[in-house]
């Protein structure tokens, strides 16, 4: 290990592992903000995992706080071969035929015959000590020491450039960039300005909450969804009407049937029902959703696309995530400028790497 590693794992506290870590969130914004106080990744379409890795023993923890272990074997193998006790963060993604994170590959992932990846962006805990009070980059620099170049465990790569990455991203059909603050500490369960997620397609969970009988063929005709709000009240948010394969729809209706309640659950009224027979559930289901634009008032414009559930997320964890209109605050002019210079003609140096056409591709993003 580098002597310059070495002195900056001895700035972290001497600590037993933790038993439980809840993720640090990010803040989601309209707009990419662009500071240099940040450093830009990829935003991995997968399943957010912890990992917790001591003398052999490996749990890996949704991030509802499940235990996900028996689903990555290729995982565990990785992590044992690491021969470190180690507390990592990431994501676990499936990349498809033109090396893309592909999120409907991670839900059919069937743990042995299919390729995985564990993107890693994040170390918490190393050999008995605690690194997340160090800065970002510190931990970033350790990560990357510590891990090396391996095939299932990988780097999520950063950058200097935002905007350039936004770009890349936006032509690959990635979900979005995520900026972090280059001097942030681990703070478990925080939600703040230290990190920020601005996806290019608008994605996000909701927690369905009833259905809406159809008067045609179909198994139900829409999804009612919503969120929790800062008082913890389940509120109503929107509606789905796509996106669900005419195969999977009794299966999805068989699932609501056996949450059916009498009342609504939503503290506020359901609107534009148009008429049709709703139905209502115990707030259980978490799906994942793609829809257009958020209204002034905090609902979805026009119907969602449903792309599935997401069976690692707690519904009573699904909180309502309004973009925030962000600014750079205390940023001179003359940085404002060099920024925007940057944007208009980016170098060479400045431009993010290529994302990886194959899945053998030594490095790909978050």
């Amino acid at each position: 290990m580098k002597a310059s590693i070495k002195a900056l794992i001895k700035r972290g506290a001497k600590s037993s592992m933790p038993k439980r870590v809840t993720p640090m969130l990010a803040t989601l914004t309209k707009e990419l903000v662009e500071d240099q106080a940040y450093v830009y990744e990829i935003k991995w379409d997968g399943y957010r995992i912890m990992a917790f890795s001591q003398k052999g023993r490996i749990r890996l923890d949704s991030r509802g706080g499940k235990d996900y272990t028996a689903r990555y074997p290729p995982v565990l193998k990785a992590l044992k071969a690491l021969k470190h006790d180690v507390v990592l963060d990431g994501e676990m993604v499936v990349l498809n035929d033109q090396g893309l994170p592909d999120f409907g590959k991670v839900q059919l992932y069937n743990g042995h015959t299919s390729p995985i990846s564990y993107y890693l962006f994040d170390i918490l805990w190393l050999d008995g000590v605690d690194l997340s009070g160090l800065p970002l980059t510190d931990r970033k620099a350790i990560l990357k020491e510590i891990i090396g170049d391996r095939e299932t465990l990988r780097i999520s790569e950063v950058f200097d450039d935002g905007k350039a990455l936004m770009q890349v991203v936006a032509d690959k059909g990635i979900e979005g960039v995520i900026a972090k603050k280059r001097d942030s500490q681990y703070l478990p369960d925080d939600r703040s300005r230290n990190w920020l997620k601005t996806p290019i397609k608008k994605r996000q969970e909701f927690v369905i909450g009833g259905w809406a009988e159809s008067d045609k063929s179909r198994s139900f005709k829409s999804l009612l969804f919503g969120a929790y709000n800062e008082a913890g009240e389940f509120e109503w948010i929107g509606r789905s009407g796509g996106g669900y394969k005419d195969k999977e729809m009794p299966g999805i209706l068989k699932k609501l049937q056996q949450l059916e309640i009498k009342d609504s659950p939503f503290v506020n009224p359901v609107l534009d029902t148009k008429g049709a027979v709703t139905h209502w559930v115990k707030p259980k289901l978490v799906g994942n959703f793609e829809f257009a634009e958020w209204t002034a008032t905090g609902r979805i414009r026009k119907p969602a696309t449903f792309l599935g559930f997401r069976m690692d997320k707690k519904a009573n964890q699904v909180v309502r995530e309004v973009p925030a209109e962000l600014k750079i605050e205390n940023a001179p002019e003359q940085i404002n400028q060099e920024l925007e210079d940057k944007q208009a003609t980016p170098t060479k140096k400045q431009q993010p790497k290529r994302i990886p056409a194959k899945n053998k591709a030594k490095k790909s993003r978050r």
